[in-house]
């Protein structure tokens, strides 16, 4: 399993929304994360699509966070970014081979997933801005 660069930047994004606690212009976002501007743009949409973000236009537009930190997980946006957490396609929906019930391999490697999955939902953005400190 491998984070993308997108989803990378996602947490970063959210982590410097929760930290400032204010409204904040995207070219700002981009500016202080080292992104570019279209693809911060990009990332922005998808997070306010899934609820975590909210979106101001005008002169005085931007983003700022819709729930509070502790209510948002690292688990959240990854996923929210990369789409559901594998870290093998036999544990994606479609499966992969035809031994899947007798696959030793796979349920050791579903038990990993699992505790990858509850440890990132378990870490929130309190946790995150509280390290920023």
């Amino acid at each position: 399993m491998k984070i993308t660069k997108e989803a990378d930047y996602a947490l970063r994004i959210v982590a410097m929304l929760a930290k400032s606690g204010t409204q904040m212009e995207a070219k700002l976002i981009a500016e202080k994360n080292g992104i570019p501007y279209r693809f911060t743009l990009k990332i922005l949409r998808k997070i306010v699509q899934a609820g975590y973000l909210k979106s101001f236009r005008g002169v005085n537009g931007g983003y700022m966070l819709n729930k509070a930190p502790e209510d948002i997980s690292l688990l959240d946006i990854i996923e929210t970014i990369d789409g559901e957490i594998a870290i093998n396609i036999c544990l994606t929906r479609g499966e992969c081979c035809t031994n899947t019930e007798k696959c030793a391999v796979k349920h050791k490697l579903m038990s990993v997933q699992q505790m990858i999955k509850k440890e990132l939902g378990s870490i929130t953005f309190k946790d995150i801005i509280e390290e920023m400190q």
